[in-house]
């Protein structure tokens, strides 16, 4: 059933992963953003996208994606470009870690429900990216 799994996410392939770092990076350049809609940003947008990381973490793999550590490697750059206090820091982690550890538990192992499921998350994360460049961020546009 992998195999089968890895073919049906392929839509999210090398371009889903270019598009899936492009979001990353539309709300990493929320960052330059004033203060007022960094702090709502941050707890909307950031959060969720922790746990949209997370869970994608665990469902690429037991799919057959072989993506390592990218999206683990990837909260740690959001965090870090984020410049979050060691609050919000913990927050963001503890979003990835209880969605990685929910999606484990819910997908053990590669099914069509697993599959569909990862690709619900990316559609979601690039929304969320589209909404979050949208909310008047120039830096975005250029991503």
């Amino acid at each position: 059933m992998r195999s089968g799994m890895t073919r049906k996410m392929s839509g999210y392939g090398t371009g889903g992963l270019v598009s899936a770092i492009m979001a990353l990076a539309l709300v990493l350049a929320i960052t330059l953003a004033p203060a007022p809609a960094r702090a709502d940003k941050l707890t909307d947008g950031i959060g969720r996208l922790s746990e949209i990381l997370g869970a994608i973490h665990h469902l690429r793999d037991i799919c057959g994606a072989n993506d390592g550590p990218l999206w683990r490697n990837k909260m740690i750059d959001m965090i870090n470009v984020a410049e979050l206090d060691a609050a919000q820091r913990q927050t963001m982690i503890t979003h990835f870690n209880d969605a990685f550890y929910q999606a484990r538990t819910r997908y053990p192992m590669c099914t069509r429900d697993a599959a569909k499921r990862a690709n619900m998350l990316f559609d979601e994360a690039h929304q969320l990216a589209a909404r979050l460049a949208g909310a008047g961020n120039s830096a975005a546009a250029h991503f």
